[in-house]
């Protein structure tokens, strides 16, 4: 692990200055920070992820001579969103915060996000060739925006995939020693359990990246360049299969917004749920440690020889405020992404090493070993695909969780509310670009 020290004052301003050129926006433009005493980082982790969050901030802070980290929990991920764009207006930034792809590309524009092409380059700020090639390039691609300039606006942080999670007990009760591989042996499952249990087969939340990652399984796609591919039959697939399962009552109904549907499979009441692989550490407390009652898997797929999922999670994203807040954060980014502590990371959240070298770490190794479950999601990773990041997708992302809701509530069926869907996503993106 690298131990981190403030660079020489010219050193420093010069790199400094090259990356507010590299990100297209002066000095003189820039933002003021919240905190002038400390580089703040707005996030969302909760509980021990938080906690675990604030001791690895604590180990950089007790290495580096620069501004301290400051980790604020600052809501969910939407929350923070609203936050941060209220923040640009009143021009006031932390040094970052955690952003999907689709919220970072609200940012650029108003010159509050900077480029980190330059920091990557630097030969003191920077990341070897050899760091570069050890991070996996389906969570690095996706931080760089080609609708602007093709720049990094963003760097991994907490990436995750979609699994299914399923209750060993509730599928043994139903006749099954395994969780179906294909949707068509889900639906099938999801029928006998209700008939042989009296329960509900799946616990879904309402969630874009869930649907996103069903219509991956199924071969299809999303977008093409800025056209949405909502009306083509993979998507329309997804949205029948919930109609199904809503009018066969198989769906356990949640609470928009909690995770009710972790507490049902803790507590027997469904068989499945579809949530990241971050949620791991969650089910298994929920579980109280028991591994025999529960696992989880791929995602079900059109065809098990063309597998596929979604990858998620926030990217780190950098504010145009002082070239001191910005030298701390990129720092802080760099040190947490590096592959001791990326494996110390993933252990204990569920979060998926960001690099290759973390596959050889001997704890990595010994965790895998403990369960059988344990590697699933770095399993899916050579799977997984990435959601769009162009301008605009944050509006679509709601409109995705509208029409599943309307799905869900029996509002719509799947292939009107398909259809809809892709009229609207597209009014949005045309108004976006």
């Amino acid at each position: 692990m690298r131990c981190y020290r403030v660079l020489p004052t010219m050193l420093f301003c010069a790199a400094i200055l090259a990356v507010f050129l590299g990100g297209g926006c002066g000095p003189s433009e820039g933002f003021r920070p919240i905190d002038a005493e400390h580089a703040v980082f707005w996030d969302r982790q909760t509980v021990e992820s938080a906690a675990l969050l604030q001791e690895i901030a604590g180990d950089f802070n007790a290495s580096w001579d620069g501004l301290p980290i400051k980790v604020e929990r600052s809501g969910n991920y939407t929350e923070i969103y609203r936050k941060v764009t209220a923040s640009i207006r009143a021009r006031t930034l932390p040094a970052m915060a955690v952003s999907y792809e689709s919220m970072t590309s609200e940012y650029i524009p108003t010159g509050a996000v900077v480029a980190l092409d330059d920091f990557l380059a630097h030969p003191e700020l920077g990341l070897s060739q050899e760091d570069l090639d050890d991070i996996f390039p389906e969570v690095l691609a996706p931080n760089r925006f080609q609708e602007f300039d093709g720049k990094l606006y963003s760097f991994p942080f907490a990436k995750s995939v979609l699994l299914l999670y399923f209750n060993r007990s509730v599928l043994a009760e139903a006749g099954f020693d395994a969780p179906p591989e294909t949707w068509e042996a889900f639906l099938a499952q999801s029928r006998q359990i209700k008939e042989r249990t009296g329960k509900h087969a799946l616990a879904m939340n309402v969630d874009c990246s869930t649907i996103s990652g069903m219509i991956f399984s199924l071969g299809g796609s999303v977008i093409d360049g800025r056209e949405t591919l909502f009306d083509r039959a993979e998507t329309i697939q997804v949205f029948e299969l919930i109609e199904a399962l809503v009018a066969e009552d198989l769906v356990y109904q949640i609470t928009p917004g909690t995770y009710e549907d972790n507490v049902a499979l803790a507590n027997d009441q469904v068989a499945f749920t579809l949530r990241s692989s971050s949620g791991m550490s969650n089910v298994m407390r929920a579980m109280d440690d028991d591994r025999d009652r529960w696992g989880v898997a791929r995602i079900p797929q059109g065809n098990p020889d063309t597998p596929a999922t979604v990858l998620y999670g926030p990217n780190v994203t950098l504010f145009n405020t002082t070239p001191e807040q910005q030298e701390a954060a990129w720092a802080f980014v760099r040190y947490f992404t590096d592959t001791e502590v990326g494996v110390r990371w993933a252990i204990e959240t569920g979060y998926l090493p960001i690099r290759k070298s973390a596959i050889q770490n001997p704890d990595l190794q010994a965790f895998w070993a403990e369960w059988e479950y344990n590697r699933a999601p770095y399993d899916s990773l050579a799977i997984a695909r990435a959601e769009p990041n162009i301008a605009g997708w944050q509006q679509v992302r709601t409109l995705v969780e509208m029409a599943q809701t309307e799905v869900l509530t029996g509002m719509k069926s799947g292939r009107q509310a398909a259809l809809d869907l892709k009229a609207a996503a597209d009014a949005v993106l045309a108004r976006s670009h």
